[in-house]
């Protein structure tokens, strides 16, 4: 198995949270070559525990999982930390369940079986918007022209 990148050479830290092992350890493999630092949990409650604790940059969350639903941990994630985006990776090919995940907030929807390269790219791309969101918040405000002048 290929050992995590260190944090300091990681393209981003990326949380899979996925009920299905062989899912878990391909999404691993794939982000672990490509360059991500992967951790892992098989339900939404472990999931919710790592996004806690490890703070990732990124959460690749599957909907239909036992216990705590795909749903219900989006909901959760973009409550206490919305600038985190989370990517749906599921085996439900459905318009209208892509559609209702991405007006819960998620960044995208990736039906399984998916391209690898489809997939790092969307994470690519996701992080690349948070970065900039990031940096449009941190830069300060243009200042407002003022007009100094003597009133009598």
């Amino acid at each position: 198995m290929t050992k995590s990148p260190s944090r300091s050479t990681s393209l981003g830290r990326v949380l899979v949270i996925d009920d299905e092992p062989d899912m878990v350890d391909l999404l691993r493999q794939i982000l672990t070559e490509a360059g991500f630092d992967v951790i892992c949990a098989l339900n939404g409650g472990d999931g919710l525990m790592l996004e806690d604790f490890e703070q990732p940059d990124l959460i690749l969350l599957d909907l239909t999982m036992p216990g705590l639903s795909g749903f219900d941990v989006l909901r959760r994630v973009r409550s206490a930390r919305p600038d985190v985006p989370v990517i749906i990776v599921s085996g439900q090919a459905d318009l209208k369940l892509a559609r209702a995940t991405l007006e819960c907030g998620a960044a995208n929807y990736l039906p399984k079986p998916f391209d690898p390269d489809h997939l790092i790219d969307a994470v690519v791309a996701a992080l690349n918007g948070r970065a900039a969101s990031q940096k449009k918040e941190a830069s300060p405000r243009p200042l407002r022209p003022t007009i100094s002048g003597r009133v009598d």
